[in-house]
């Protein structure tokens, strides 16, 4: 939450709705929880910009905000209206303050104080508190690689934090004249990437490849909601599955994967003849049993297609079905390098 990456108003409203859906883990609120949840992205909106502001944003980080939080209605009002910019936006809340309207503004302020408290750890306020690195890995002079590692202990606390950077890293990136750059991310049910959608569709002419890996698309479904899921998996270019057990996840893999003409035989024999007949008829290129089936190694999936140059009129489809070969003595000869990561705290 540098200040640098804090530009606007809008900013920090993006990057307090990422941070509250990821809190959320995507659930899509309506009627009065809609109203309630929309009130915490705006309050938090609030308090983000106006540390990004003050002082050059010297306290421009998520610990301070916590901080913030923690302070009086007072406290937090007269220190927020110091901003101009943020009147319009802190109105409501104003307004419930003065009318003493305190059980309103509880339900306003409390739920992002109940959504945002599970961050206040001494390992968040450490790690989060720094100025370690720049963000915009993909910065022709100052190129560089950001690995996030989650831990199961941890995980719904982890997903949170790293979505406050992902957040700003993925704004950074997605803009002209970057270098090439690619977002990769194992087991995405467990990491909350807000809009990665949008990401996916706009990013290619900006250079920036979105790899997401996961299992089954119910676990998929549980961390990003249906809706939003089923956007993401509609706007991918590229699919590569191996074997998977879930029913919803085969049917729409054997979807996908479409179907071909297939030439059929049969032969009937009896005491006068024999006949043998022909038929052909569509069926599923890759049946959802076999993708069911597939050892180790083994993988089905659909490739986006380079443009030909010129146009034949004849259907080819991109579907593939293959095995990726890995030289495990390799691997075992690379792992033995690695080396171990140092105590920090």
């Amino acid at each position: 939450w540098k200040s640098c990456y804090i530009r606007s108003l809008a900013d920090a409203g993006e990057t307090a709705e990422g941070l509250v859906e990821a809190l959320k883990k995507g659930d899509k609120a309506g009627g009065s929880d809609q109203f309630f949840t929309q009130s915490a992205i705006n309050f938090l909106a609030a308090c983000v910009y106006f540390l990004s502001k003050y002082e050059n944003g010297r306290y421009s980080s998520p610990p301070h905000v916590l901080a913030l939080l923690n302070c009086t209605y007072e406290e937090i009002f007269n220190t927020l209206f110091t901003e101009p910019e943020l009147a319009s936006l802190l109105s409501p809340f104003v307004s419930a303050w003065r009318a003493k309207a305190f059980d309103q503004l509880e339900g306003q302020v409390g739920t992002l104080k109940i959504f945002i408290s599970r961050l206040a750890t001494k390992e968040v306020y450490w790690v989060l508190s720094g100025d370690d690195f720049d963000l915009k890995i993909s910065d022709k002079d100052k190129p560089g690689v950001l690995v996030l590692a989650n831990d199961p202990n941890t995980q719904n606390i982890n997903s949170a934090c790293y979505s406050i950077v992902l957040n700003r890293l993925t704004k950074l990136i997605n803009a002209k004249g970057n270098l090439p750059s690619a977002l990769i991310i194992d087991e995405v049910p467990t990491l909350f990437i807000h809009k990665v959608e949008n990401l996916i569709a706009t990013a290619r002419s900006n250079k920036v490849a979105v790899l997401l890996g996961l299992q089954e698309l119910p676990q998929f479904q549980s961390q990003y909601g249906k809706d939003t899921a089923a956007t993401i998996i509609s706007v991918i270019g590229n699919v590569i599955s191996g074997s998977v057990r879930n029913k919803e996840t085969l049917e729409w893999l054997e979807r996908l994967f479409g179907k071909s003409k297939q030439r059929g035989e049969s032969l009937s024999i009896d005491r006068n003849k024999t006949s043998l007949s022909l038929n052909e008829k569509l069926e599923v290129l890759i049946p959802a049993g076999k993708i069911a089936s597939l050892n180790a190694g083994e993988m089905v999936g659909v490739i986006a297609a380079d443009a030909q140059e010129t146009y034949t009129g004849k259907f080819e489809t991109s579907a593939i079905n293959c095995r990726i070969n890995l030289n495990l003595a390799e691997i075992a000869n690379e792992e033995k390098s690695y080396k171990p990561l140092p105590t920090y705290y």
